[in-house]
């Protein structure tokens, strides 16, 4: 969080609120930011901020003390006075205790509660079959994938950086390989903003020191083609950048490596594991049984005049989507 706030564009406007017992232990802790529009319609709101290539916005509360986190949280927010209506939420994990603790309150109390957007994500649950490696017919295609690089090529190796090892050079390499492609072209690469960059390669190194973060490379006849890092704790893994060299990517090494990582997440059963892309990217689902439903949401805060504000804003959103979905239809000219 800290190198996060340090190095985001908007990281200085956020507001970190912590639930504690009194001046103790913390309960949870969650960073908001405050914005005069949600989505295209002016009206002031609150929404949980995440750093830029942050993939997952639940925030860190301890399970056991999740309902009094929500209801004291939305308890303080209700009681601001700068006329915000709602409390948008993005990237909650919808089977997290976390979340649920929110939408059974916000059922209790009869607060309205809206989901935005909901996607799935591949993912590897704790506990699943550990020899199941996906479909047969994606696993035929990357071992002839394989097989092919290593006699075009050479001989074809995987490596995990040991945590005794410097990072820095893995990192050089990483970046210079990702903005060598389609990301650089695009403008979108980790080193096509400084803040990304020194944003990345702070959260590697801490993650490295720590023991955190799990750094990959897959090579043919010594030249790294692929790389990847995740992030482990004791009982979720969570994939954070690939990158892979173009001038081979009619062998997939991106699949090729994701494959090994898929294996050694299935050695460890007590992990569950979210890939954090999307899942029609790059055939990964594939790979992965299970998966992880990802939700937005908007959640009426506020005096009762503010929560009819709310309604009239779902409602008209509602109504915009209806007719743009009308609009887009098979009788569209």
């Amino acid at each position: 969080m800290k190198a996060a706030l340090s190095h985001s564009h908007d990281g200085s406007d956020a507001m970190l609120v912590v639930v504690s017992h009194g001046r103790g232990r913390w309960l949870g802790v969650m960073p908001l930011i405050a914005e005069q529009r949600f989505g295209r319609w002016p009206a002031r709101i609150w929404r949980n901020w995440s750093a830029t290539n942050q993939f997952l916005g639940t925030p860190l509360v301890a399970a056991q003390s999740a309902k009094i986190f929500w209801d004291r949280l939305l308890a303080f927010l209700d009681m601001r006075t700068s006329g915000e209506i709602l409390l948008h939420f993005e990237r909650f994990d919808a089977d997290d205790p976390v979340s649920i603790a929110l939408f059974d309150l916000c059922k209790q109390e009869g607060r309205a509660c809206h989901t935005i957007q909901c996607l799935e994500r591949p993912a590897h649950r704790a506990g699943e079959d550990a020899k199941v490696r996906g479909d047969a017919k994606t696993q035929g295609r990357l071992r002839s994938l394989s097989q092919r690089l290593e006699r075009d090529h050479g001989p074809v190796a995987i490596t995990m950086l040991d945590a005794g090892q410097p990072c820095a050079a893995w990192i050089d390499a990483f970046l210079e390989m990702e903005a060598s492609g389609w990301k650089g072209r695009m403008g979108s690469a980790l080193r096509s903003d400084p803040a990304t960059e020194i944003l990345f390669r702070t959260v590697i190194e801490r993650g490295h020191a720590n023991g955190s973060t799990r750094l990959c490379s897959l090579s043919a006849n010594g030249r790294t083609v692929a790389m990847s890092s995740w992030f482990e704790s004791s009982t979720w893994g969570h994939g954070f950048k690939m990158a892979f060299d173009e001038e081979y990517r009619a062998y997939a090494p991106g699949q090729l490596l994701m494959r090994d990582i898929r294996s050694r997440i299935g050695r460890q059963p007590h992990m569950s594991f979210d890939t954090c892309v999307p899942r029609e990217a790059n055939n990964c689902h594939r790979l992965w049984r299970d998966s992880r439903k990802i939700v937005d949401g908007a959640i009426a805060i506020g005096s009762s005049r503010q929560r009819l504000h709310f309604d009239a804003l779902i409602k008209a959103r509602a109504v915009y989507a209806a007719v743009k979905t009308h609009l887009a239809g098979p009788h569209a000219q």
